[in-house]
């Protein structure tokens, strides 16, 4: 990934020009035009000009605009210049949307909108399972979502670096959840790096450290090893990474509020910026703001799997970052990436639970025989009828759920007494299939247990 080209800096008689024009209709139209995308340079070279402009001219007027209204932050780069950010219209409608749909977990059954309920505890999980496999294939895992998430169900040790990646971002995300009531701090980051990087680092003396002098950390392109960033001095960390810590915990005072999501998606940014770790520093900041959301009440992350969007366009991902270090420090090229994710993780939720809701509601017209057949149950028997090949064991319906193995067996083990799941083994566990009939036996209802 190469760096994006540096904008163009005009004259002062160039500069004069523009400001004459500045009331203009044509040239208000065409810096909303670019705002609503908040293209960068890289891209709007490319754009028509109004009349008489070139475009280093229109990206002048650009500039001016958004100059005016931009915010400083206490995140300085090597030269004591401060980051800054602006929130173009966009932004206010998607984070209005955020806030409608993700204040609390009860947003989700509002009128209108699909209802959990009963799937609530088994959709969070699975999008804690989507989310620590996407977040870890960012930074190279190398496994199909299918073998990751049966390894999780399953409690399956991981094989390679790849799988063990996905299981510490799991168990590090399941963490943080647990993290809530404390404020961050740098021995809370290091305990996230240290879940992050277990059993993956060639030098395990890198864990729960800063990067020093001596670790040659920087990010290259790897078509032709050319440098794309290069972090700040690794001297100076224990000083940037309080002043980030302290930026976290700053309550909101009049004047100086920032909307959760954006002041998330800033510290998403400045972890990254830092990059204060030799290993896991993409997987913290994402996790960060995953960490951030939930203490500011935002309970809809629980089911969002942001990194699953990151993923399908990682370049994109990426050229967040480069665009704000090579355009004045403006950081909100990132923020604004952030909450385009997140718009598109939450349309995808809402996809996800509708059909999820209208194949319950399926699953339930076939079952209304057997109103003793739990949720669970319900749910286990929609995913067979789907996979008819798929083995289920107690341990992968305890992970599922959330629940006990205890429950789990009785789950099970009910199931098969009604002639719905077929035992067998599963290596050394006890393994149950669907029956081959199970469509036909749902429908007809001719289900019972059997005596033992």
């Amino acid at each position: 990934m190469r760096p994006p080209p540096t904008p163009p800096r005009l004259t002062e008689a160039s500069l004069m020009r523009i400001l004459g024009r500045m009331g203009e209709p044509a040239i208000h139209q065409y810096i909303a035009e670019a705002n609503t995308e908040y293209r960068h340079w890289e891209k709007q070279r490319y754009r028509p000009t109004p009349d008489g402009l070139s475009p280093e001219m229109g990206w002048q007027a650009i500039k001016l605009a958004r100059t005016s209204q931009v915010l400083s932050l206490p995140l300085l780069d090597e030269r004591g210049r401060a980051f800054q950010y602006w929130l173009p219209n966009q932004a206010f409608e998607i984070l209005h949307e955020v806030d409608r749909w993700g204040g609390t977990a009860l947003a989700l059954t509002d009128e209108g909108a699909p209802k959990i309920g009963e799937m609530r505890d088994r959709v969070v999980i699975s999008s804690l399972m989507e989310e620590a496999i996407a977040t870890s294939q960012i930074e190279g895992a190398v496994t199909t979502r299918k073998v990751a998430k049966e390894m999780l169900r399953t409690n399956r040790k991981p094989r390679n670096r790849s799988e063990q990646m996905i299981v510490n971002s799991y168990r590090t995300i399941q963490l943080l959840r647990q993290r809530l009531d404390r404020p961050l701090s740098l021995d809370l980051l290091f305990e996230i790096q240290e879940s992050m990087t277990r059993d993956t680092m060639d030098d395990p003396s890198a864990i729960g450290r800063f990067r020093t002098a001596e670790d040659d950390v920087c990010i290259v392109d790897e078509r032709d090893a050319e440098v794309v960033f290069v972090p700040p001095s690794a001297g100076l960390l224990p000083q940037r990474m309080a002043r980030l810590v302290d930026f976290a915990n700053a309550a909101s005072e009049r004047g100086s509020f920032i909307h959760p999501l954006v002041k998330g998606a800033i510290l998403h940014f400045w972890l990254a910026y830092e990059h204060p770790f030799v290993d896991g520093n993409g997987r913290m900041a994402r996790a960060l703001l995953y960490w951030f959301m939930l203490r500011n009440a935002y309970w809809l992350f629980e089911f969002l799997t942001i990194s699953r969007v990151i993923v399908k366009a990682p370049t994109q991902y990426y050229r967040s970052f480069l665009y704000g270090e090579h355009d004045d420090n403006d950081v909100t090229y990132s923020i604004i990436y952030q909450l385009r994710a997140t718009q598109q993780a939450l349309a995808e939720l809402r996809k996800y639970l509708t059909e999820k809701q209208a194949e319950q509601q399926r699953l339930a017209a076939a079952l209304r025989r057997f109103p003793d057949i739990n949720h669970r149950q319900r749910a286990l028997l929609l995913h067979a009828l789907q996979h008819p090949a798929q083995v289920y064991t107690f341990q992968s319906h305890q992970n599922s759920h959330g629940i006990t193995y205890v429950t789990a067996r009785s789950d099970l083990l009910d199931l098969s007494q009604r002639g719905l799941l077929i035992e067998g083994r599963q290596g050394r566990q006890r393994g149950f299939l669907p029956t081959e009939d199970l469509a036909k036996r749902l429908g007809s209802g001719k289900t019972r247990r059997k005596q033992r």
